[in-house]
């Protein structure tokens, strides 16, 4: 039996080193030319920006403007102002556009390429998953995974990463303009209704007064509500109103609350100390000694009324007033305002009331009759009224 020969085994050993070195080899080279393809295919693919270029608009100052031309005029109405007074007015509204200053820009914005991003992200986790399988083999220097994968995350990388590094928005400013549309109306103001009297009725009872040229009523509310009461009433009040073109009529409710915001502006306007202090803290009461009731009709027609008063005791009196009853119901339950009245002082409720002609009928009749309860903010008045009755006489101023 023949048996190789030292020489014939080291040479076979010498041509499997040859063969092993020769394989190795050609892996490395297997890898570098993945890296070269890899490579040539994101040249290929293109650069990692993409430019864009269109024009944008910005809105800037939004502003309401009227348009010329008149005003349109909306119905009367009634409000209370702040001196206590009845006023009737007609609100205006204007129509209006709306302005928009509106910018507008060439803008060039450099943003990522999304498919360079795409390409970065596959070759990045194909790098990954290569470069895992080659370390894993027995001989990773020799594995063409192993370089292939290296190749992949160094080219992947920057892929993925490069294309966000040096994004930027320019934009350039091309002009502003206006841009008009037609907005809605708005209140410009107000006119007072040009009416010569007015006639305001509430639960059964009326008042007549003129109304100049502002469209103040010459009577306030507090004429025939008492002011000088802690709580008031809601008053819901019916009003004819004489123009030139005939009467209009027009319905107004007066909240409690409007009336009372209200009050310290009709006490000023009338002049009226309204002040009244607790009871427990005065030493001195007031007494009160009413004169005789006065009426006279004068022109107009108008009822003119007078009633003295004294105050005999040693305090000072607070918030006195004098609330007429009578069966015509344009003088029942009006109110006339004194305020203080000083120990040992005089005073005087003093009043010119407006009448309808039903009403001087009536006032002229035989037999007319007309009361006035004296009434003050300690309740120490006298609880018997001071009354009129007879003939009312006639004075020609």
């Amino acid at each position: 039996m023949l048996r190789p020969s030292d020489s014939d085994l080291h040479a076979d050993e010498a041509h499997a080193a040859r063969g092993d070195a020769t394989t190795s080899d050609r892996q490395r080279v297997v890898g570098a030319r993945a890296i070269r393809r890899w490579l040539v295919a994101t040249v290929a693919l293109g650069a990692c920006h993409s430019s864009l270029h269109y024009q944008d608009t910005r809105n800037g100052e939004r502003r309401t403007v009227r348009q010329p031309g008149a005003a349109r005029a909306l119905p009367p109405a009634a409000t209370v102002d702040d001196r206590g007074q009845l006023r009737f007015a007609q609100a205006l509204m204007c129509a209006t556009v709306t302005e928009t200053d509106v910018a507008s820009f060439d803008v060039d914005q450099v943003r990522p390429n999304a498919a360079t991003v795409v390409l970065g992200v596959v070759m990045t986790g194909l790098g990954v998953v290569a470069a895992s399988s080659g370390l894993s083999t027995d001989d990773p220097a020799a594995s063409a995974l192993t370089y292939l994968g290296a190749g992949g995350i160094v080219v992947g990388l920057p892929l993925m990463i490069g294309p966000f590094v040096g994004t930027r928005v320019e934009r350039n400013p091309l002009g502003t303009q206006v841009v008009r549309q037609p907005g809605g109306e708005e209140r410009c103001g107000e006119r007072p209704v040009a009416a010569r009297r007015a006639t305001v009725l509430w639960n059964g009872l009326h008042v007549e007064g003129t109304v100049d040229g502002d469209g103040v009523f010459a009577l306030s509310p507090f004429d025939f509500v008492d002011a000088l009461e802690p709580r008031l009433p809601a008053l819901d009040l019916s009003i004819d109103l004489e123009t030139a073109d005939g009467k209009l009529g027009l319905d107004k409710i007066v909240d409690a609350s409007a009336l009372a915001a209200a009050r310290p502006g009709f006490f000023a306007a009338r002049h009226i100390d309204a002040v009244v202090p607790p009871l427990s803290q005065l030493e001195k009461l007031p007494q009160f000694e009413p004169g005789r009731l006065a009426v006279v009709l004068a022109p107009g027609p108008s009822l003119r009324l007078s009633l003295p008063i004294d105050n005999v005791g040693p305090g000072a009196g607070f918030a006195l007033r004098a609330v007429l009853a009578s069966s015509s119901p344009e003088l029942d339950g009006r109110v006339i305002y004194l305020g203080r009245l000083e120990a040992g002082g005089h005073g005087e409720f003093t009043a010119t009331i407006p009448l309808s002609a039903e009403a001087e009928r009536v006032v002229a009749s035989a037999g007319f009759t007309i009361a006035a309860l004296i009434r003050d903010g300690l309740g120490l008045a006298p609880s018997t009224p001071v009354r009129f009755r007879g003939v009312v006489l006639r004075t020609g101023s």
